[in-house]
């Protein structure tokens, strides 16, 4: 039974990781919700029906840790969608400057500004709009596995995705402006 957990972990933990990043919107606190999800699937794991897909059922305890944080800390800080693992603080080697493709500062800082006014306007969106959103428009999550995940019907994720890019258009323009 230990060496099936370890092996789903391995399978899942870097999406888990990038979903919890995208709702906490934090490397720290998306460590401790992976951490905690995955202690809820080797406490759980007994009750877990492998005939429905193992990624939904590991999406509802990510979204139940992610919602008990919420309740449990008020504070949140600001992460860029990127996903740039690397800290700033951490030196680039003389060969990994001289080999950089990467587009110029103009165009990294532009897309570091995007990201960022992204990012703001996903955390003022409730979590029951703001999950949707991550989970099939930044994931690329079918919309079946998503309502599954939310525990919701079809047609109630469609209305939260219709509302949550209703919103997100809303609050980018007003950035903008």
């Amino acid at each position: 039974m230990d060496a099936q957990i370890d092996k789903l972990i391995e399978l899942h933990a870097d999406r888990a990781f990038a979903i919890a990043l995208k709702m906490s919107g934090n490397k720290a606190d998306a460590g401790d919700i992976v951490q905690e999800s995955f202690l809820r699937v080797m406490k759980y794991m007994k009750s877990y029906d492998p005939t429905l897909p193992f990624e939904c059922w590991l999406g509802q305890i990510i979204r139940n840790v992610y919602l008990n944080s919420l309740r449990v800390e008020a504070r949140r800080r600001a992460v860029p969608l990127s996903g740039n693992s690397r800290d700033d603080d951490e030196a680039l080697s003389l060969e990994e400057v001289l080999a950089d493709t990467a587009p110029g500062p103009e165009r990294v800082a532009q897309a570091q500004d995007e990201s960022s006014r992204v990012q703001q306007a996903l955390s003022t969106l409730s979590p029951t709009l703001r999950m949707p959103i991550i989970l099939v428009d930044l994931e690329g999550m079918e919309r079946e596995e998503c309502a599954r995940t939310l525990g919701c019907s079809l047609s109630a994720l469609d209305v939260r995705l219709h509302r949550a890019r209703a919103q997100l258009r809303e609050r980018l323009s007003e950035a903008k402006s």
